[in-house]
């Protein structure tokens, strides 16, 4: 099942053995070379503010309304996974991150992603430039890094269908 990025922030954390909520999901840690989520954060209950890690191992299941992991010492401290929290502050987030083809030209800012539930990798991007919305398939994508994502020069970007005027009222 494919999911948005945008519709999995903020929800639940369940572990699966007591069937408690344990967390909710804050956003992943990807992987700039594999475009695969190595960890979620997410937030844990409490006066402080606690961000924690899931490492994506630990994650049984993902679906637009929970996020269920193997048990509760599956949530642990940044200070537990050392690699992933040297990263932290310098990681691509994807979201918010510019789009630049290898030539240098500027395609817009990435609005939100598509993951597959089951491998935890992005399927495709979504882009913005002012009025101009395009989607990205993940095979166009030569090289996450922090602030960029390069593309291939030459791919087919697919620009969302336009909704009708009468199906516009109808949403509303």
């Amino acid at each position: 099942m494919l999911i948005e990025h945008s519709k999995l922030a903020g929800i639940p954390v369940f572990e699966l053995e007591n069937q408690t909520k344990v967390a909710d999901l804050v956003d992943f840690f990807i992987d700039e070379d594999e475009l695969q989520a190595e960890a979620a954060i997410v937030h844990t209950p409490g006066i402080f503010d606690r961000q924690k890690f899931v490492s994506a191992k630990e994650i049984t299941e993902i679906s637009k309304t929970a996020v269920i992991v193997q048990n509760e010492e599956s949530v642990v401290s940044p200070k537990e996974m050392v690699r992933l929290n040297k990263k932290i502050k310098n990681r691509a987030k994807i979201i918010g991150e510019k789009v630049y083809t290898k030539k240098g030209e500027y395609l817009g800012t990435v609005s939100d992603y598509v993951l597959e539930n089951s491998t935890l990798s992005i399927v495709r991007i979504y882009i913005k430039k002012l009025f101009d919305q395009r989607i990205i398939h993940v095979s166009a994508i030569i090289k996450v890094e922090q602030n960029k994502i390069t593309v291939k020069d030459n791919f087919e970007m697919v620009k969302p269908p336009a909704i009708p005027v009468s199906a516009r009222t109808e949403l509303a």
